[in-house]
């Protein structure tokens, strides 16, 4: 064998060494990273502090905290504080939608309340909360440790509900529902609430109400014979406007004026409800609306 050529040998057997060395000394440091990072007491008080919660278990913060993915499932870990707690969740955030949207569906309460408070929803709770810090889990997937994330921190506020009930009792945690999780964000009804036909929703609800017919009537126009026209229309049971929508074409503003007719029935919320309270059935009634414009002509064949 030649001189170079051993030498070469030589050196690719150095860099492969060198490199195992590397790559040691690089999983050593990610190691000890890890335990560095690993949340301790101060961080668990610390978010009791931010929710101005103080639990008389005092594990019981970490134990919302933790993942049944954590070290493979060996520690305590929030499934019990879930169970518990989604159906907390799920009776506080249900009577609260049914007292502050009394006109609608059961079906659409399930669909809103779904989409609002479901994992996604509690997800965004949790970070408002400032609990990623804190959790303790392991993604299914090693190449990207951030999978699965949305779900373990929607779950982590059903246990953290779980332990306010367990721990502190009912009272706290409906107060605690209330408080930072139904009234911190704005509840999104609208985009839930899917109508192919809202004209002929519309026909129905009035029907039920005993309401007038209801007609639509072009308020505003403008650019009618260009190409870029825009009608103003109101839908009206008798005298009064109920919903008003614009469009391009009269077909268009009459549709999003019945849209925003159920809208404002289906969808109008009580305000400042405690609940509990007694409300009564209000009519089928918005603003009183004394002028009249053309009827559309969909309206004026009826």
């Amino acid at each position: 064998m030649s001189v170079a050529r051993s030498f070469c040998l030589i050196s690719r057997r150095t860099a492969a060494t060198a490199s195992r060395q590397t790559a040691g000394i690089s999983t050593s440091v990610a190691r000890q990273v890890a335990v560095t990072t690993e949340p301790g007491t101060s961080t668990y008080s610390a978010l009791e502090a931010r929710l101005n919660l103080k639990f008389k278990d005092t594990a019981l913060m970490e134990q919302v905290c933790t993942h049944r993915s954590y070290e493979q499932g060996r520690l305590v870990s929030n499934e019990q504080l879930v169970w518990i707690g989604k159906r907390v969740l799920n009776l506080h955030v249900g009577e609260h939608l049914q007292k502050t949207y009394p006109n609608l569906h059961p079906e659409m309460l399930q669909d809103v309340q779904h989409a609002n408070f479901g994992l996604s929803g509690l997800a965004e709770v949790a970070k408002h909360f400032g609990m990623q810090p804190a959790m303790r889990w392991k993604s299914v997937v090693k190449e990207a440790p951030h999978v699965g994330l949305t779900k373990v921190l929607g779950k982590s506020v059903q246990a953290l509900v779980g332990a306010v009930y367990q721990d502190l009792g009912e009272a706290e945690a409906k107060a605690f529902i209330a408080k930072h999780i139904v009234k911190s964000r704005p509840i999104d009804v609208e985009n839930v609430m899917l109508m192919k036909n809202p004209k002929l929703m519309l026909r129905a609800l009035c029907r039920r109400k005993n309401l007038d017919y209801p007609v639509g009537r072009i308020l505003k126009e403008t650019g009618r014979f260009t190409s870029s026209p825009v009608f103003i229309v109101g839908i009206f049971t008798g005298t009064r406007m109920i919903g008003m929508g614009y469009g391009s074409s009269i077909k268009m503003a009459e549709f999003r004026a019945a849209k925003d007719a159920l809208l404002k029935h289906y969808a109008k919320e009580i305000k400042d409800l405690e609940v509990g309270e007694e409300e009564s059935d209000a009519d089928f009634t918005f603003v009183p609306q004394s002028g009249a414009g053309t009827e559309t002509g969909d309206s004026a064949q009826q």
